[in-house]
């Protein structure tokens, strides 16, 4: 028996080593896949979703299918052999016994369903108001400056902290409704005990033979302990239920965002075109998704070394209008043309190098002032002296070298 548990221990060591390796790497693979697919998202797809939504998808959402995997995995294989086992073992017993043990199994699946049925909804909430807070968080991270000048401090803490007490609520009621699983579960297998033990006494008394009597005392404790391993494998899968609402709702979520196909999709292609440098918008309408136009009937041609401005008021669709040149959004009807062919004959990353952009708002991306100078495709191509002309032009080169490292 000793070899046995020592052998036991090792398998089980073995088996948590090898789950938690497995879970690891499927979550690896599933933001891997998150992040490969926003990245082909146009705007209007991140619009669709919410980037804090996105956020909470490729983090929290993988963190609970991890978690759930690495628990699951050892426990749905070795629960279900423990109770098979058991159960062949208790059908040599009396009767009784065995109907005992059915009705306590079946009452405990029935809990079970309940209270997973009851709790999913909280649990497909829990997802839906993280998103809440993460968007609360970001927009203050993002907003600091605006929320100071206009001394708003007081209106996002109230903003927070509704989200975060509706997530609060939210676990709660989640965590009251699962709580008396473990506890039931706890009572039934002390009651099954007891009723074999109940049942066992009055069979025992009732048989008149010394050595019957023995043999069915010996009976019931074997019975009573396979039954009890019966109800323990059912209790061991009672983790996995606790944690399947939520790993449902999570791998849903994920699961849309993989799914998802962009809005936005690569053209067939032009190659080299005989013009260079010339955009032209004809008969052009965007809309946001909605009736109402953001921009309509805008025609214009810009050659190659000129330059145009587009005036208007906030709100005018400037913005718009020139996010629709490397295809951030589509143009709702007419035709953008550069170089001489419509931007939804190019494929994305052919349509965007022939593309200069600068973007209303700066992005400073993790890494050095040269990383974010030299970015994006052909950056090993430029030379230190390009990214210094760039700084110059810039009129950035002496705050750069004012830095600790220049």
């Amino acid at each position: 028996m000793v070899v046995c548990s020592l052998l036991s221990l090792a398998a089980s060591l073995c088996a948590g080593a090898m789950s938690a390796r497995t879970a690891a790497c499927l979550s690896r693979n599933l933001r891997k896949l998150e992040f490969e697919r926003v990245q082909s998202f146009s705007k209007q797809d991140i619009n669709s979703f919410s980037a804090a939504s996105l956020i909470t998808r490729s983090t929290n959402d993988v963190y609970h299918i991890q978690e759930f995997t690495a628990r699951g995995l050892q426990i749905s294989v070795k629960a279900p052999i423990m109770a098979v086992w058991a159960l062949s073992k208790i059908n040599a017993g009396a009767f009784e016994w065995t109907a005992v043990t059915a009705i306590a199994l079946i009452i405990l699946v029935v809990v079970i369903i309940l209270l997973v049925k009851l709790n999913f909804p909280f649990m497909k909430r829990i997802q839906w108001l993280m998103d809440g807070v993460n968007r609360s968080t970001r927009e203050n991270l993002e907003g600091l400056r605006v929320i100071r000048a206009y001394n708003a401090e007081g209106y996002q803490q109230e903003k927070f902290d509704r989200a975060n007490e509706d997530l609060l609520k939210n676990n709660l009621t989640a965590v009251r409704i699962m709580a008396p699983l473990h506890p039931i579960s706890s009572s039934l297998m002390n009651f099954l005990a007891l009723a074999i033990y109940w049942i066992g006494a009055g069979i025992i008394v009732s048989t008149s033979s010394q050595a019957e009597q023995m043999t069915l005392f010996s009976d019931m404790i074997v019975f009573t302990t396979y039954a009890t391993q019966v109800v323990m494998s059912v209790m061991m899968l009672t983790g996995i239920f606790r944690g399947l609402p939520r790993a449902m709702v999570s791998a849903s979520r994920i699961e849309e965002v993989i799914e998802h196909e962009p809005a936005i999709r690569d053209g067939p292609g032009v190659g080299d075109t005989e013009q260079k440098g010339t955009v032209e918008f004809r008969d052009v309408a965007f809309s946001y998704g909605d009736d109402r136009e953001v921009v309509s009937d805008i025609s214009f041609k810009v050659e190659a070394g000129q330059t145009f401005a587009i005036i208007g008021p906030t709100g005018s669709g400037k913005t718009s209008l020139v996010n629709l040149i490397p295809r951030m959004y589509e143009a709702t009807s007419g035709s953008v043309m550069v170089d001489g062919h419509d931007v939804k004959e190019y494929g994305l990353r052919e349509l965007r190098s022939r593309i200069g952009y600068v973007p209303q708002s700066a992005v400073i991306f993790s890494g050095s002032v040269k990383e974010n100078v030299n970015y994006g495709e052909g950056a090993n191509d430029r030379s230190e002296d390009d990214i210094r002309r760039a700084l110059d032009i810039a009129q950035a080169s002496s705050f750069v070298d004012s830095m600790s490292e220049g």
